[in-house]
């Protein structure tokens, strides 16, 4: 998991990192409509494929961490695709967030 610690002042990286998420989320939030693979094998490779562009993210705020995770199936007939967005203060959750908690962070 990678992990950003943002001050005043959002470094160069962390923007990439969120502007990477912003523009991937575009891309699959309507995956339902996008086709899968033929055979298991594929399936599976697209899997792997996106998991490994697609790693987990934290960024610290403070004393709040906003934990991103992206996740991808595909079963026989449709692609799935999930966007999880969680602020957390104390080790408790405190809101579930969606990608406007993101787009927050680059103002």
């Amino acid at each position: 998991m990678k992990k950003y610690v943002i001050t005043s002042r959002l470094s160069n990286k962390a923007r990439k990192e969120i502007e990477r998420i912003i523009a991937t989320h575009d891309k699959y939030s309507k995956s339902y409509f996008f086709h899968s693979g033929l055979n298991a094998s594929s399936r599976r490779r697209n899997k792997e494929m996106f998991d490994a562009a697609n790693p987990s993210v934290t960024f610290v705020c403070g004393n709040k961490n906003i934990e991103v995770t992206m996740s991808y199936s595909e079963s026989c007939k449709n692609v799935y695709y999930r966007l999880s967005v969680l602020e957390i203060e104390d080790g408790k959750i405190t809101k579930v967030g969606n990608i406007s908690t993101l787009k927050k962070l680059l103002k």
